[in-house]
């Protein structure tokens, strides 16, 4: 074992590996992203959630052959950094640093959505207290719980996932009595030659399939990674996409069923039909909620909402604990200051790291989910207000983190070159094929976010291009 992970006491197994995967798959993704993807193109989500799935599923082969040689922290960073030379292993890890927090920030601005649209009447919380408050206490608290303890956050894993899959399955049940084969035969008629907004919408929801990603990035706290990482990537992929795909069929039973409008306009401020379509039109991160409500009463909608909290909130965990152990890998080959590759005396985890990550992602939380959002404080005339909502956020995050992919599917092919008698417990089939067509499907998911987003993601790296020349990302001058 290398120097570089030499100190990582490898405390995560099988089972909480597997558990960073689907809970980070099964989180916002299912929760939010299936009601938008109904929304862009009904039935035909389905066809967009196993697009991303595929894609996804073709750079986990690199990824599980990656971590049987390199069993360390920093994932889609450490893998290029091995293979490429020159400036990709930066920008490749200058991407995944601030994916990472841009999907910790989406699953929190959900959070903040679900908890102050479904609990606030419950609970009776006064309207003064906006829900974006909440949700930024409850990352503070995600971040000192990854301050804490490497151990500590994968039980935690553990009990959440085991949780919200429970609660998924629930929810599947009550969608399925509802099964209507003329529905989503219609449904799928209406937008098969949706061909650009289905793709659109694959790289929206490709974020959903990204936990593999987060496995291996922590494949250095992680026992027997060269076994254990490769069985959790294709055993998170396999349950989360049967999942998905049963959850996208039940949100369009529900959307297409007039009864379901007209017990919106029974048991909501919606005074009409119109106004019930024009809200579930607006609102798609919220239709699951709604759905839960109609389909299991009032009882299975309380434990779906608490299915979709406890969702966000380990997504949240996952992606923080995965994003920090990037910026310490950059830290240690000082491509970032090397402060940040410290761990804590006590609690042995990369605590600046962590902080950092959680810094990023709070501030990409306030100017998506709180400045530049629909109910944005902001004047209307202030440029992209209403534009920067919790859908741009997503695409934002995928934009990052698919450029971080397109790396890795090319390292695979110069790691064959650069070390070819390296043992490979675990071997990507078809090099330099598949490969290829992983980092081109890749890009084809990547320039397909909107516009906003892509905008801004090009800055991101421009402006990582920028730092990196004036030696401000490193201990140089600043």
């Amino acid at each position: 074992m290398s120097t570089e992970h030499a100190d990582q006491t490898g405390e995560l197994g099988l089972l909480a590996a597997t558990a960073i995967g689907v809970g980070t798959m099964i989180a916002a993704g299912v929760f939010v992203l299936s009601g938008l993807a109904v929304a862009n193109v009904g039935a035909v989500a389905v066809v967009s959630f196993v697009l991303a799935a595929l894609v996804g599923s073709v750079t986990a082969l690199a990824y599980a052959e990656f971590a049987t040689v390199y069993p360390e922290n920093g994932g889609a960073y450490t893998y290029v950094y091995h293979a490429l030379d020159g400036e990709w292993t930066y920008l490749v890890g200058w991407a995944m640093s601030l994916g990472y927090p841009a999907s910790a920030a989406f699953y929190m601005v959900s959070f903040s959505r679900w908890t102050e649209r479904f609990l606030y009447g419950i609970f009776g919380v006064p309207a003064w207290l906006p829900g974006w408050a909440l949700g930024l206490a409850v990352f503070a608290g995600i971040v000192a719980l990854n301050v804490l303890g490497t151990k500590e956050t994968g039980v935690f894993q553990i009990v959440v996932t085991v949780l919200k899959v429970a609660l998924v399955v629930v929810f599947v049940y009550g969608g399925l009595r509802a099964w209507q084969t003329d529905v989503v035969v219609a449904s799928f008629a209406d937008h098969a030659t949706a061909f650009g907004e289905t793709l659109s919408t694959a790289a929206l929801v490709f974020i959903t399939f990204f936990g593999f990603e987060a496995i291996a990035t922590n494949a250095g706290e992680i026992r027997d990674p060269e076994r254990t990482v490769p069985k959790a990537i294709f055993l998170s992929i396999g349950v989360v996409v049967a999942l998905y795909v049963l959850v996208v069929l039940s949100v369009v039973f529900a959307v297409n069923d007039p009864a379901f409008v007209a017990f919106l306009v029974e048991h909501t401020g919606l005074a009409s039909a119109a106004n019930v379509r024009s809200f579930l039109a607006a609102n798609g991160e919220l239709v699951m909620g709604q759905a839960a409500w109609y389909f299991l009463g009032r009882v299975g909608f309380y434990v779906v909402v608490a299915g979709a909290l406890f969702s966000m909130v380990s997504a949240t965990n996952a992606t923080v604990m995965a994003g920090s152990r990037v910026k310490q890998a950059m830290a240690r080959r000082d491509q970032l200051p090397s402060d940040l590759a410290d761990r804590h005396r006590r609690f042995d985890t990369p605590y600046r790291a962590v902080l950092l990550t959680g810094a990023l992602g709070a501030g990409l939380f306030l100017a998506f989910g709180v400045l530049f959002a629909q109910s944005s404080p902001l004047p209307a005339g202030v440029p992209l207000v209403g534009a920067l909502g919790v859908e741009a956020l997503t695409h934002f995050a995928d934009f990052m983190l698919l450029a971080g992919l397109v790396g890795v599917n090319v390292a695979v092919v110069y790691s064959r070159r650069k070390r070819p008698d390296a043992q490979r417990r675990f071997e990507v089939p078809l090099v330099p094929w598949l490969p290829a067509i992983g980092a081109l499907s890749t890009l084809a998911l990547l320039v397909n976010v909107r516009v906003e987003s892509l905008a801004l993601g090009v800055l991101a790296v421009a402006v990582g291009v920028v730092l990196q020349q004036l030696g401000v990302t490193t201990d140089g001058t600043e």
